[in-house]
C-alpha cells in the first residue's frame, strides 16, 4: 500500500512537468494526488464500492487543492488537475479495447465501470468547488439570478 502511494506521488510530481506546474508547487500536488489514492485505497479495502470510493477520494484531492489554491493564493486548476490523475480510470479505458478486440462482451461492463469513475471525479471536484464558493463568498459578491 506505501509503495503505491508513492507511486502514485511520483507519477504526480512527473506529471506536473508535463503541465509547467510552478516548481514550488510540485511538492504540494504531489501530496495532493498520494493523499487521494491513498484514501482510495484505503476504502476499497474496506469494501466500498468503487465508485463511492473514487468520489469520497477525488473529494479529498480537491478538499486540500481549494485549501493549498487559498494558502499559497494560486488557481486552483495549478492542484487539481494534477491531484486527481491517480483517480483516472485509465485501466478501465485499456480493459474496454481489449474486450472489444477479443470479443468477450464485456465491453459494455468496462464502460460503464470507467464513465461512473470518471463522472464521480467530476462530481466530485463540481462539489467541492462549490462548497469552496459557498463558504468564502467575498463581502458584496451576489448571485445573479438567471431566470
Amino acid at each position: 500500500m506505501l509503495l503505491e502511494i508513492a507511486g502514485s506521488f511520483l507519477a504526480v510530481v512527473a506529471f506536473c512537468f508535463i503541465l509547467n506546474t510552478p516548481r514550488r508547487h510540485i511538492l504540494f500536488a504531489g501530496l495532493t494526488g498520494a493523499a487521494g489514492w491513498a484514501l482510495y485505497l484505503v476504502l476499497e479495502t474496506r469494501d466500498m464500492d468503487a465508485g463511492a470510493a473514487t468520489f469520497i477520494s477525488g473529494c479529498l484531492a480537491s478538499l486540500c487543492a481549494q485549501l493549498l489554491a487559498r494558502f499559497l493564493r494560486t488557481p486552483v486548476t495549478v492542484f487539481v488537475i494534477p491531484g486527481i490523475l491517480p483517480l483516472v480510470p485509465g485501466a478501465g479505458m485499456y480493459h474496454i479495447v481489449d474486450s472489444i478486440l477479443r470479443s468477450d462482451g464485456l465491453a459494455s461492463y468496462y464502460a460503464t465501470q470507467t464513465l461512473v469513475a470518471a463522472g464521480m471525479i467530476a462530481m466530485s471536484i463540481i462539489v467541492m468547488d462549490g462548497l469552496f464558493r459557498l463558504l468564502f463568498k467575498k463581502k458584496g459578491e451576489a448571485y445573479v439570478d438567471c431566470r
